[in-house]
């Protein structure tokens, strides 16, 4: 085998590989399955879940954003937290345990979906604004923008 063909043998390796372990969300937003109904709502909502998933193998940037939104809920919502009307669930995308409800936000990568239920109906939306570059050298930006999203799911607009 020739060096040049070896060179890009490797080279393809290593794309696929930095590819595959990957801990940043895609830059497509997810198919939000067909029984759900659009994420903008104008009025306060019965229920909010806010779900953050990640991959087994995790970067500074996924870490940072758990441990922030966690923050961030306790801090500023503890009262809906401890009511029920807001809840926080963490999943981990290789445990199996954590597939079905990966198929239903559409899941693929390290990513945070609020899901504002109103009068049963699921309002899923994929929240990619809190992933920019620098996010985790900016955590006052990070945690406001959190918070926003968080406060008008709860109380509308």
């Amino acid at each position: 085998m020739s060096l040049p063909r070896m060179i890009r043998i490797i080279l393809f390796l290593s794309l696929v590989s930095v590819l595959l372990c990957s801990c940043t969300s895609p830059a497509s937003t997810s198919p939000i399955p067909s029984k759900q109904a659009p994420a903008q709502l104008s009025e306060p909502a019965d229920k909010v879940e806010l779900v953050f998933f990640h991959r087994p193998r995790r970067c500074e940037a996924c870490i940072f954003a758990e441990q922030r939104i966690g923050y961030i809920v306790k801090t500023f919502f503890g009262d809906e937290l401890q009511s029920g009307k807001l809840t926080l669930e963490v999943y981990d995308l290789g445990d199996k345990k954590s597939a079905a409800t990966a198929s239903k936000y559409g899941a693929i990568g390290t990513q945070l979906f609020i899901n504002a239920i109103e009068d049963g109906v699921d309002h899923i939306r994929h929240i990619q604004e809190i992933w920019y570059w620098g996010c985790i050298d900016n955590e006052s930006v990070f945690d406001e923008t959190v918070k926003n999203i968080i406060q008008k799911a709860l109380y509308g607009r």
